[in-house]
């Protein structure tokens, strides 16, 4: 559950949500930086930083491990200590749960992506911060993620 929330309102895509370590998370400074090493690259192969809001860091404050305990190097979501989630796995989890949930057919664990962004474009986030977000070379790629709404063209014609 703690990933799916994670996945929401991050935007990171499922590789960077398994692969992320403890040490990619700064509480302090409210951010996760997306790590490249020798077993992970993003997909742009750079580095990034999402910063995170009150309500995902009480989500990771509650799962983290003990201080006295921490791994740093430890993955964030896992079931076996040590071992990092199947992306397939996750997947699987996430379909299952909206079927439970009698969700449309049409929801997949990409669709949190979407959401992140389309919702953030909603609020007037400007694409290219959207863009620098979700971490794309190009802000077409962006675009296709910012689903207006019906009302966004109706406010927007009325601010005429």
């Amino acid at each position: 559950k703690s990933l799916f929330y994670t996945a929401f309102y991050t935007g990171m895509r499922l590789g960077e949500l398994v692969n992320m370590k403890w040490s990619w998370i700064d509480l302090n400074e409210n951010q996760i930086t997306l790590k490249c090493s020798d077993s992970f690259t993003t997909k742009s192969k750079k580095e990034r930083i999402i910063p995170i809001n009150q309500n995902l860091k009480n989500r990771l404050l509650a799962i983290a491990p003990k201080i006295i305990n921490i791994n740093y190097d430890e993955y964030v979501f896992i079931r076996v200590k040590g071992t990092k989630l199947n992306e397939d796995f996750v997947s699987k989890k996430f379909k299952t749960y909206t079927r439970l949930a009698q969700l449309n057919e049409k929801i997949h664990f990409h669709t949190l992506r979407h959401s992140f962004a389309s919702l953030l474009v909603q609020r007037g986030v400007s694409l290219y911060v959207v863009k620098e977000l979700l971490g794309h070379e190009e802000l077409s790629t962006t675009q296709i993620y910012s689903h207006l709404q019906h009302q966004n063209l109706r406010d927007a014609v009325n601010l005429l």
